[in-house]
């Protein structure tokens, strides 16, 4: 099916925890839309030259929170796919200019989903180092209010594949419109 994507009248964004299929849904959810994707995180590590968890051990948290903040006011000036960093959501100039400009979609996946996907790469995911499991809860305990008080729709990702997860989401944007 080929999609039309012009009903899209603002970008996209996929906002939950590190792990939950953000970006590689992002890429297919625009393959599929027809339109551009960004990754706010490569986009942070490609400017500053270096990865996120450098970033985050070179200059701290609170540098790699102000970058993103720079590159999301970026994403959200072209109708588009964002993959946002799990953290986003932390800043409250990220979630107003979420809610003003983005339709937003909360993926999420049970911690024993996530811990699995993440494995490969743990050392990537700076706020995952030592005990996963802990600092996961920790995450999700800190966040998941956040990303529920954004979110226009919640996307379960532990089950399906994420061919059937993208046609679940335009399904479900589309119904919305």
């Amino acid at each position: 099916m080929v999609w039309d994507p012009n009903w899209l009248e603002r970008p996209i964004a996929l906002i939950g925890l590190s792990g939950c299929g953000k970006s590689t849904l992002a890429r297919l959810l625009a393959r599929a839309l027809s339109c551009p994707w960004y990754d706010t995180d490569a986009a942070v590590a490609a400017a500053a030259g270096m990865s996120v968890a450098d970033l985050f051990q070179t200059y701290g948290e609170a540098e790699f929170r102000a970058r993103e903040t720079a590159v999301l006011a970026e994403a959200l000036q072209e109708t588009q796919v964002i993959a946002t960093g799990g953290g986003i959501v932390l800043q409250p100039e990220n979630r107003q200019m979420l809610r003003e400009r983005a339709t937003i979609i909360w993926l999420d996946a049970t911690d024993t989903t996530i811990l699995t996907r993440l494995a490969a790469d743990a050392e990537q995911r700076p706020l995952l180092r030592g005990d996963a499991a802990a600092r996961l809860a920790s995450l999700r305990a800190a966040r998941e209010s956040l990303y529920a008080a954004l979110a226009d729709v919640k996307v379960q990702t532990d089950e399906l594949l994420p061919i059937d997860l993208v046609q679940q989401i335009i399904a479900t944007l589309r119904q919305r419109r």
